[in-house]
């Protein structure tokens, strides 16, 4: 088995070559399953299920997406450690009482020399054999979701690709998910993502269930000048502890300019040491918003700042 320099050791079990590959791709499946959906949830740590009408939502809730007002973009970027990074894309548009969404989330974790054993030392060192090994996955949704006065419901189709050197591996599920929103005040959001797992039978990339739970509550009128919102989040990984996230997100706009902060405490996902706590800044300029986000600790063990864009119309 062969893994990519920039991975640190609990992740290099998701790169496998050969035979190994279904014992190495491990429980917690593709890490693009677990990396975050935008820059503004980041700042939120991963919080998502009840954040109403942000393209973004179709890789966390697809219902979420009804409550975009005409239509909706989303595109965000964070470099990782070495020359790693991730690419994240999201839309949606509405059509009388249904919603349409789709989004792509693509991470290329580099390259680095290719090694191959040693006999002199009985392999215990290796030998660059002059080639170069790289990984990278990608992962594209799509989602229809309908609405009926405040509440909506819906699904999504999602593909998985990995490749690790020349080793491919690709991976089909769906999420649900269930909104109920009271005007702009309030909104809980239900969903259960990879219904059923990997429904590809000759792939043996896991694909594991995460069921969330979010409420979101707005203190003050979001179409006025001070913006105040809270959210609270519960997440249940498939034989995992469950973990939850608690966030708050404020500042003022004035005729559409203006400037939002935001953090969260979450409790950590088994088996790694991401940050508990987050934090965002977001500038405001009518229907566009730029974002920025800092995790001390992302899932690759590194910090990370990411930036995006929102459009809203």
């Amino acid at each position: 088995m062969r893994a990519i320099g920039v991975i640190t050791g609990a992740l290099a079990v998701l790169w496998p070559a050969g035979e190994a590959r279904a014992q190495a791709a491990g429980a917690d499946g593709p890490v693009i399953l677990r990396t975050q959906n935008s820059v503004r949830g980041t700042g939120l740590n991963g919080a998502g299920a009840a954040l109403m009408g942000d393209a973004a939502s179709v890789f966390s809730n697809p219902t979420a997406l009804a409550f975009a007002p005409h239509l909706a973009l989303e595109a965000g970027f964070f470099a990782g450690p070495f020359d790693s990074y991730q690419t994240t894309g999201a839309f949606t548009f509405r059509l009388g009482q249904f919603s349409v969404g789709g989004g792509m989330k693509y991470f290329d974790f580099g390259s680095e020399p290719e090694i191959v054993p040693d006999p002199a030392t009985g392999g215990i060192t290796g030998l660059p054999t002059g080639a170069t090994v790289s990984a990278r996955e990608f992962l594209g949704v799509g989602s229809l979701i309908y609405r009926w006065g405040a509440l909506a419901a819906g699904g999504s189709v999602k593909l998985v690709d990995q490749r690790v050197a020349d080793v491919q591996d690709r991976g089909v599920s769906g999420d649900l998910g269930l909104t109920a929103a009271v005007f702009d005040i309030a909104a809980l959001g239900f969903a259960v993502q990879n219904v059923s797992g990997n429904w590809r039978s000759a792939s043996a990339l896991a694909m594991p269930r995460l069921t969330r739970l979010g409420f979101t509550m707005n203190y003050a009128d979001p179409q006025e000048t001070y913006r105040l919102l809270s959210t609270l989040e519960l997440q249940w990984p498939q034989e995992r502890h469950a973990r939850f996230v608690v966030g708050v997100e404020g500042g003022v706009v004035v005729h559409g300019i203006g400037i939002l902060g935001r953090g969260a405490y979450g409790t950590r996902e088994a088996g790694t040491d991401t940050s508990h706590f987050t934090v965002g800044l977001s500038l405001a300029f009518g229907g566009l918003t730029v974002d920025y986000a800092y995790e001390p600790i992302d899932l690759l063990g590194d910090g990370s700042q990411r930036i995006g864009l929102r459009l809203i119309l």
